[in-house]
């Protein structure tokens, strides 16, 4: 039963994700090809971004507590004590984005000078603030889902926040409200969002006349919210110094575009990440290692074979990619997001096994790694982006990822073993590999020749057929795996599946 409603919840995540990314890649393709943003104002859009992303610090990393104690506790059948600890968590992250609010509000002006040179954009950072404290709150509601496994209802939430937010902020955006409505929207989205969420979170744990210590959640939390600081850094500090050092925000804007479109490819771990915490979790306060081991050689093997042919293959298309979803201009930026798409498949297991460290409780290990991570991220930084700009952004990022994954394999292995499913790895890498040439030839022969539409599509489905076709000559797929899709898809695809096994599988 914890296998299927991992299998089941990781796929409507999933989905979710799907719709969620192609929504924003819509979203983009509208405000670049119409000139709606140009890439100057997407430059100005990412350190506005980078700003609400402060904010979420304020959080002080509780909901992860919150979803750690509380899966805990659920998993002992303890509900009265899993909404004394929700209650706990709600009480604290409200008072603490409040305070968050009026600090940023009242050096909003300040904010604006050292970035701008000037005050006009103070209104700006008041509209990103209060989307980033509507943020908090999703995230906060969304953290008790996740304790409950309501994936489902979890994943709404999230589908929610993005396609009304980009829906009315697209909108706006073509009515020449630029930034402003572009943040209009975005908060509007945000409003709707933290509704559903109320909603579906509302008496799904009884109510409870007593609140829990908040000492044990801090004590938790703590070491991740000094670990969020380092992600922080990892994850804005390329865009920052690349804006510092060139004060090109055009060139921002580009970059920006590209880290952004490399997270389509988050869609294939992140629900991985979300659904085997509270598992992990639940494993862990019954003592069970073997079963620890167990999830994580699983989740692996998904990521492995999802995870190699999609970074694999949108760095060998990276020109085509960029040019079909935001036009030429755009095409400037296809050295780093074939970089940074080879740096994801590192990254999907580096979360994976730190997603294991804090399931574990050992939330200090994760900090050590962030913090080596952060300053490694500085310094290279500091010495490539002066000579290399964004190609230096990005090997930055591609480096950095591969420090994080060796000392997160150190760190995991002192305390349960690190069982990653060593077949998926090399036949994965192999299928993979195998579709690079073909992509590389079709590249450069086809490109100045056909419309981009029709390039895009040849390579995707020529990548495509030699991936399965490479899986069936390796013999890499067997009857569990499709058992497991069974489980997750509806019923009425078992059919389908079954077609799919018997070509695989002989």
């Amino acid at each position: 039963m914890e296998t299927n409603n991992i299998a089941k919840g990781t796929l409507q995540i999933t989905s979710t994700n799907a719709i969620q990314y192609l929504v924003i890649g819509i979203f983009y393709i509208i405000v670049t090809k119409t000139n709606a943003l140009t890439p100057t104002d997407l430059g100005v859009l990412s350190i506005l971004s980078f700003i609400a992303s402060t904010f979420s610090l304020t959080m002080l990393s509780l909901p992860t507590a919150l979803t750690k104690f509380a899966s805990e506790n659920l998993g002992r059948n303890q509900t009265k004590e899993a909404a004394a600890i929700q209650k706990t968590a709600r009480r604290a992250v409200f008072i603490l984005s409040m305070a968050g609010f009026l600090a940023i509000a009242l050096s909003s002006e300040t904010l604006s000078w050292y970035f701008w040179g000037t005050p006009t954009y103070v209104p700006l950072i008041i509209l990103i603030t209060i989307e980033a404290s509507l943020l908090n709150l999703i995230t906060l509601y969304n953290s008790s889902l996740q304790a409950l496994r309501l994936f489902g209802k979890m994943a709404s939430v999230s589908l929610i926040y993005i396609v009304s937010g980009r829906a009315i902020a697209a909108t706006l955006a073509l009515f020449h409200l630029g930034i402003p409505g572009i943040l209009t929207g975005y908060i509007a989205g945000s409003l709707i969002a933290v509704t559903a969420a109320i909603a579906f979170t509302r008496e799904k744990l009884p109510n409870s006349t007593n609140s829990a210590p908040i000492k044990p959640l801090l004590h938790f939390s703590f070491p991740l919210f000094i670990s969020s600081i380092t992600l922080l850094t990892l994850n804005w500090a390329d865009i920052v110094i690349l804006a510092s050092v060139t004060s090109n925000y055009a060139l921002v804007g580009i970059y920006r575009i590209v880290v952004s479109s490399i997270t389509v490819l988050h869609v294939i771990y992140t629900p991985v990440m979300l659904t085997i915490l509270p598992a992990l979790s639940a494993r862990y306060s019954l003592e069970n290692p073997e079963g620890i081991s167990k999830i994580l050689a699983t989740a692996s093997r998904y990521l492995l074979y999802a995870i190699f042919p999609s970074c694999l293959g949108l760095a060998a298309i990276a020109p085509t990619a960029l040019t079909f979803f935001y036009g030429p201009d755009y095409a400037l930026g296809a050295t780093a997001l074939t970089i940074l798409s080879i740096s994801v498949i590192l990254l999907a297991l580096h979360s994976l096994l730190t997603t294991t460290l804090t399931a574990i409780g050992q939330t200090k290990q994760v900090l050590k790694i962030s913090i080596a991570s952060a300053f490694s991220t500085i310094a290279l930084l500091i010495t490539l982006v002066p000579f290399f700009e964004t190609v230096g952004a990005a090997l930055t990022r591609l480096v950095v990822q591969a420090i994080g994954l060796i000392l997160a394999i150190y760190s995991l292995q002192k305390y349960v073993k690190v069982q990653l499913d060593k077949e998926a790895v090399w036949k994965s890498a192999a299928a993979s590999t195998a579709t690079i040439p073909i992509l590389i030839l079709i590249e450069s022969t086809l490109s100045t020749k056909i419309p981009t539409t029709q390039l895009l599509t040849i390579e995707i489905l020529t990548a495509a057929c030699i991936y399965l076709l490479s899986l069936h000559v390796l013999k890499a797929l067997n009857r569990q795996d499709f058992e497991l899709l069974k489980q997750a898809l509806p019923k009425p695809m078992s059919k389908y599946i079954n077609i799919l096994e018997r070509i695989m599988i002989q």
